[in-house]
């Protein structure tokens, strides 16, 4: 079975992360489809849904509209909404008549999908099954909140730092898909520390439990109750030792978790610029430079406000920026197998217990920073 791939366009600009033309697209091929299965009374075409079409379907999408708009600056996704409603009606009546016309292919391609939304139905059920029996098992940190989903396709576990981030991101979450595990302070480095000391610590067992598994040798990526680990810490100094620090973890008793791409890092901003009712936020001094010295749109005077932390956030700016699948940015933490080795070495010069490996890569390195926040 091949798979399936969906490459789109708007104005010529490619936009890998697709967007709402997309959307449109595909929303009109699903619409067809249930249709033609409710004229020949195959009552299964209603369990058909866009994830049976795409992983087998491929498709080129490329729309022409005037002032579009796109999520971010690297306009990778389309955020248009009337591009949806565009693209859908330019699609379905042709896609309807093309069914009615070849009747022998629109029952080969009807049978395919209610045969891929049965065996998807059929997958979810056996790991809500999983899931629900692993669940009842373990014994849960109290701190977690934990999602509703009963299984672990497109779960997600934030990592947040403190109580006060917690108390933000449980108001932002989507209580479906999205668990919340707040972490007190900076954990344990690990690397280097004696097995019995890693025992011993409250936030390292509660991250075990929480994510399913055991450490080392133990750890077993079939047992993990997310799909996706995100790292959610304060986008200043502290926050990236904090992420520096479970980042060393994961690689060092979890590292599977890693190569299975199952680890994130969020990106919440450290800005948030205002002019009139327009409204950005930025990651960095360099974003914030670039839109002060832009301009954002509105009227007046740019205000400039910094987040101390993810704590300071209210809910909507939390879930707009950081946890919503449809307007977050997301690092996929990964390992570089072009030079073996090379980020063993680099992990145990940064965070090992010799300071003398660290000073001398400072002073290996230093002149290649452009950017310093202490």
């Amino acid at each position: 079975m091949m798979d399936g791939f969906t490459q789109s366009y708007c104005n010529t600009v490619p936009t890998p992360e697709g967007g709402t033309h997309e959307a449109g697209f595909w929303a009109a091929i699903l619409k067809g489809i249930r249709a033609y299965g409710e004229r020949v009374k195959n009552r299964k075409a209603d369990q058909i849904t866009r994830d049976d079409l795409t992983t087998g379907g491929c498709a080129l999408v490329s729309c022409f509209i005037a002032e579009p708009e796109f999520v971010g600056q690297t306009k990778d996704r389309l955020a248009t909404a009337e591009a949806s409603r565009l693209v859908e009606g330019a699609v379905r009546d042709h896609f309807d008549n093309w069914l009615a016309n070849d009747t022998k292919a629109a029952g080969a391609i009807l049978d395919f999908l209610v045969l891929r939304a049965e065996e998807r139905l059929k997958r979810r059920m056996e790991k809500e099954t999983a899931r629900k029996t692993a669940t009842k098992k373990l014994r849960l940190p109290g701190k977690l909140t934990d999602c509703t989903a009963t299984n672990r396709d497109n779960t997600e576990l934030f990592i947040v730092e403190g109580d006060s981030a917690g108390g933000s991101a449980k108001m932002a979450r989507d209580r479906t898909n999205q668990a919340l595990l707040p972490l007190r302070g900076k954990i344990l480095n690990v690397l280097g520390a004696a097995s019995g000391k890693m025992g011993a610590n409250q936030e390292i067992n509660d991250l075990c439990q929480a994510l399913g598994v055991g450490m080392g040798s133990k750890f077993n990526v079939h047992d993990l109750r997310y799909d996706k680990i995100i790292i959610m810490t304060d986008a200043d100094v502290d926050g990236a030792h904090i992420a520096s620090l479970l980042m060393t973890f994961f690689f060092t008793q979890m590292r599977p978790l890693i190569d299975k791409g199952h680890l994130y890092l969020a990106c919440p901003p450290l800005f948030r610029l205002t002019q009139g009712a327009k409204r950005v936020y930025c990651i960095d001094e360099a974003e914030k430079n670039r839109w002060m010295d832009k301009g954002i749109g509105g009227k007046g005077k740019i205000e400039v406000s910094r987040f101390k932390g993810l704590g300071e956030m209210d809910a909507k700016d939390l879930k707009d920026t950081t946890m919503n699948p449809e307007t977050r940015k997301l690092i996929r933490v990964s390992i570089d197998d072009e030079f073996p080795g090379e980020t063993d070495d680099l992990v145990e010069r940064l965070m090992g217990k010799k300071p003398e490996l660290r000073f001398q890569y400072i002073s290996e390195n230093a002149r290649f920073v452009e950017e310093l926040d202490v």
